[in-house]
């Protein structure tokens, strides 16, 4: 069978489903972000016999494209859909319309939903990768992470995900690096075994050290959300560390990842009541971008004429 697990490329969860749908299928695994995920679906070929697709949530600006594409799949392919972000009842429909298999539950992540999709398909070790998937995406408190977590060594996974995720957050950024992980992990190697892996989590520790001042420098307040352009690949780390430097809920790091457009993430707090992926979702648009995502972490695509107007829209929801 030609198969293909097409995931998101940016976190260890969609690295983790990637990673755990190929070992179980012996696919292909292809790595898209949000704002190129269209042409990476177009990429898998008509001749596929399955196709998994895992931790992408297509927003509003996109659904319809992301509809056509699950029925091109589903008429030659046994398509399974893996996600957890937020889908409406409408959209839920729609999707099942197209023939695919949807596995999605908000409450867990995707790693997790991919584990528990394929565990008797999955070889010894599996279990890490889901709960590191389920560690640095905030999630191992869910009914699944829970379960699994007490019947593992709680420190073990806790250094091992978030050595892996350091990793990505100080390699993520080079060519073929989240591709090189995948392919570490579905080999089940636990994160101190892939080589370079330990040396990179040190040296983002090193960098995030130093972060906090450089936020503060960086960053801007406006309402009860704080703000900053940066260079950094990890924007969700930058936002994170907005929400402490200003105390605020909500931290919002944006960089510019192509001419005239900015890539943004947003992060929230406990304090925080607005749903970030809905919020952004409907801004983003409104402004000739996309976003969506969870309550506590989001993320979105705007034209950089337009960053002004999305953050004091934002400000003015949170």
């Amino acid at each position: 069978m030609k198969a293909y697990c097409v995931s998101h490329r940016k976190d260890i969860d969609g690295l983790g489903s990637g990673s755990l749908a190929a070992a179980a299928t012996g696919g292909k695994v292809i790595l898209t972000d949000y704002d190129d995920m269209l042409e990476s679906l177009r990429r898998v070929p008509d001749d596929a016999d399955r196709v998994v697709i895992s931790d992408l949530g297509a927003d509003s600006a996109d659904f319809a494209g992301f509809l056509d594409e699950l029925k091109r799949l589903a008429r030659h392919a046994e398509v399974t859909y893996i996600d957890h972000h937020y889908l409406s009842e409408p959209a839920r429909r729609k999707v099942l319309k197209t023939g695919v298999r949807l596995v999605h539950d908000v409450n867990e992540c995707a790693s997790m939903l991919t584990y528990k999709t394929f565990r008797d398909q999955l070889p010894a070790g599996a279990a890490l990768v889901a709960l590191s998937g389920a560690v640095t995406d905030y999630m191992d408190d869910s009914p699944m992470g829970k379960e699994m977590m007490e019947k593992m060594d709680r420190h073990f996974v806790l250094a091992e995900s978030t050595m892996l995720a350091l990793a990505l957050d100080n390699r993520g950024s080079e060519e073929g690096y989240p591709e090189s992980l995948v392919a570490e992990m579905i080999k089940m190697k636990k994160p101190h075994e892939m080589p370079g892996v330990p040396e990179a989590a040190v040296r983002q520790l090193e960098k995030e050290a130093s972060l906090e001042d450089l936020v503060k420098a960086g960053g801007k307040k406006e309402g009860r959300l704080a703000y900053m352009v940066t260079s950094e690949h990890s924007t969700g780390n930058v936002a994170k560390v907005l929400i402490g430097a200003f105390d605020v809920p909500v931290g919002v790091a944006m960089k510019q990842k192509q001419p005239g457009w900015y890539e943004v993430s947003l992060r929230g707090t406990s304090r925080s009541k607005a749903h970030l992926g809905r919020t952004i979702s409907k801004i983003a648009a409104g402004l000739g971008g996309s976003g969506g995502g969870h309550q506590k972490a989001a993320g979105c695509r705007v034209p950089a004429s337009k960053v002004d107007e999305m953050i004091a829209a934002l400000a003015k929801k949170v």
